[in-house]
């Protein structure tokens, strides 16, 4: 007979929540009270989780663009657009500080630790910031940047760039200390550069980075098989990948820790294809994946019981278009589900 977690597995929680646009990305707060979303709409959406069933807050507006990124700090959420503007806000929602033009033009990534923020942008250049009052401390140009994250220390930053390169550079200075290559995340079809690093996380321990993107065939219509190759960080040697079936899943959109020691993932390839699936590093394959329509982010509350993921609406073939000459606009629902701890 199977035990109760060889049998358990993640459950939807009832119906979605309503997005107007679609969502970049989606974040649990600290205390796992909060989930927020950033949206294209230049909106940032919240919603109160912490009862039998999620109310929403009162939206955090003032971005121009795309609402690009967003990470929560101890006590603060971080915000960044389009448009290069980086904002703070109070966990009531009252804006603390902001920065018009932290970057020229898009701002890709923010990753917090403790007391400092890095954010990484178009423009080729890192910036780290003091996240109480948003003075900036240092940068440094790099081109090509795509992903920011602190080592669990914060003594070091690691950005990853368009051609699937990962380095390290020492803080404050910016000063390169080793890099890795995962360079099958980059091809160049005829002019066009397509891939790149999407996202950086690391295991608990700290020991272990995780680098995700894909895998592409082609550019234009890009089709791409997804890939996630953890790196040793003592010996800087990649130690595991895992790859995805076919060209058809996509990219990787995002990755998070679950507390049992186990990745959580997000994958948006060719129109109506994505999932949201849980894989044990060294593993061959997930031991749980739910298809879900072109999934832009994912997120793990820090209890490890609830996860969401914001999706893509069904039918849509990605660019919005539904028969005949009707356009309708993309739209984000959010999956919310529970998730059973020691599976």
């Amino acid at each position: 007979m199977q035990s109760k977690a060889a049998t358990a597995k993640p459950t939807e929680l009832g119906k979605a929540l309503s997005l107007p646009c679609q969502a970049n990305r989606i974040r649990f707060s600290p205390d796992g009270k909060l989930l927020a979303a950033a949206c294209i709409d230049g909106v940032v959406r919240r919603w109160n989780v912490a009862g039998k069933q999620p109310a929403e807050s009162e939206s955090l507006k003032g971005h121009n663009g795309w609402v690009t990124d967003l990470a929560f700090g101890k006590d603060l959420l971080f915000t960044g657009d389009s448009w290069g503007k980086l904002t703070a806000w109070n966990v009531n929602g009252k804006e603390r500080w902001k920065h018009d033009s932290a970057h020229d033009g898009w701002l890709r990534m923010i990753a917090v630790h403790e007391a400092l923020l890095a954010t990484c942008g178009k423009d080729g250049s890192v910036r780290i910031w003091n996240a109480a009052d948003g003075k900036k401390s240092s940068e440094f140009a790099l081109p090509n940047l795509m992903a920011v994250r602190f080592s669990p220390d914060g003594k070091t930053l690691f950005t990853g760039d368009l051609f699937g390169i990962v380095r390290e550079h020492a803080l404050p200075s910016g000063k390169l200390l080793r890099s890795f290559e995962v360079k099958e995340l980059y091809k160049l079809d005829r002019i066009q550069d397509v891939g790149g690093v999407r996202c950086l996380i690391f295991d608990a321990e700290g020991k272990t980075l995780f680098v995700a993107g894909a895998v592409p065939s082609t550019g234009g219509f890009v089709q791409c098989t997804p890939l996630i190759a953890a790196i040793e960080l003592a010996s800087g040697k990649r130690q595991w990948q895992w790859k995805g079936a076919n060209d058809a899943e996509g990219y990787v959109t995002d990755l998070a820790w679950h507390p049992d020691g186990y990745i959580v993932a997000s994958a948006s390839g060719q129109p109506g294809q994505g999932k949201v699936f849980f894989l044990k590093p060294g593993e061959k394959a997930p031991f749980f994946a739910a298809a879900k329509p072109n999934v832009h982010s994912v997120a793990i509350d820090p209890t490890g019981t609830q996860m969401a993921a914001a999706l893509t609406n069904a039918n849509s073939n990605g660019n919005g278009r539904v028969g005949g000459a009707k356009y309708l606009p993309n739209v984000s629902p959010i999956q919310m589900w529970k998730v059973p701890r020691g599976l």
